[in-house]
């Protein structure tokens, strides 16, 4: 640290798992007081607790040289959260924010939301395992509501719900920057996976491209309205887990469609086919025995995945102008 006092071309620094804790915290923040050409610095793993935060963070509130500042790994509690809030309320140089994996409680976390709600230089913020759930979310999506630079925002493993998503989203259905979310590890299930992407759907001017619940179990409804959503938003990329069967039985629409396609043959042909008395409706037990009878190549789960599909009522009837409508236009 005296050294850098003096020097003037590092830009970034790397002190890492090195214990430095409280008295290392308050040479670095004497050296930052006067330093004005370092712009990175990693202090994450240094078993810095809320006194050497507050260090830190007395140091950095009038700093605008510093871009990217890593604090994760450390015994920073909900004191230390309050400084560091205060500093990202002054702060108008940190552009990167890692806080992940400390102690925050509800006291901190509202604290360091505080700060960013007025903070006007932040784009990148990480809090994965801080604590989060439904009361730190909500006041996130106030912030994400009028906010207005962060571009990626990261979530993963907390407690957030699927409540907390709902909640989230209100903040997301307006927003027009943040470009990737980070939501993995999350107790979330496939229905907040679907609120989240119709959420996205519907607001036409989000800048979201990356969002990341990989360890979401998601079904075909998702993964088909996923599909609706790329055609107005390609560039859209979701991480999620589906489960190979499903997979399978996503396959069985096209391979029903191309079956047809292959012998220049339409999809209504075949269900007016079977329709003898022209009442645009067919059984489901006519429908299936039909498919097999034609060779065409779906196996019985597939089979019954389709099935449901078309008759998504359970009434045991197809009405197939709906059906060749829908495929046609997914086409």
């Amino acid at each position: 640290m005296a050294m850098l006092f003096e020097n003037i071309s590092i830009q970034s620094l790397n002190l890492s798992d090195n214990k430095l804790g409280l008295k290392g915290a308050e040479v670095i923040s004497k050296m930052l007081s006067d330093n004005r050409k370092l712009k990175s610095i990693n202090l994450s793993e240094n078993d810095f607790s809320d006194a050497a935060a507050k260090c830190l963070a007395e140091a950095l509130k009038n700093d605008f040289v510093v871009k990217d500042l890593d604090l994760s790994y450390n015994c920073i509690c909900d004191a230390g959260g309050e400084d560091l809030g205060v500093m990202l309320a002054e702060n108008i140089g940190i552009e990167v924010l890692n806080l992940s994996w400390n102690h925050f409680l509800i006291r901190g976390n509202a604290a360091l939301i505080a700060g960013l709600k007025v903070n006007a230089t932040l784009k990148q913020l990480q809090l994965s395992n801080s604590g989060f759930g439904c009361p730190e979310v909500q006041l996130m999506a106030e912030v994400l509501q009028q906010n207005d630079t962060l571009v990626l925002l990261d979530l993963s493993i907390n407690c957030v719900d699927d409540e907390a998503v709902r909640l989230l989203c209100q903040g997301l259905a307006t927003n027009e920057t943040l470009e990737v979310l980070k939501l993995s590890r999350n107790p979330i299930t496939k229905i907040g996976a679907a609120t989240l992407l119709r959420t996205v759907k519907k607001n036409m001017k989000s800048a979201l491209e990356e969002i990341d619940i990989s360890s979401v179990l998601v079904c075909e409804t998702f993964v088909e309205l996923l599909e609706e959503t790329r055609v107005t938003r390609p560039a859209l990329r979701f991480q999620y887990y589906i489960l190979p069967s499903v997979t399978k039985n996503l396959l069985a629409l096209g391979i029903f469609k191309k079956f047809f396609e292959e012998q220049n043959k339409s999809i209504m042909d075949f269900f007016q086919a079977l329709d003898k008395e022209g009442t645009m409706k067919v059984s489901t037990s006519a429908f299936r025995k039909a498919v097999k009878e034609a060779n065409i190549p779906l196996d019985q789960q597939q089979l019954g995945w389709l099935v449901r599909k078309f008759d998504k009522n359970c009434t045991a009837t197809i009405v197939y102008r709906l059906v060749c409508k829908h495929t046609n236009s997914s086409t």
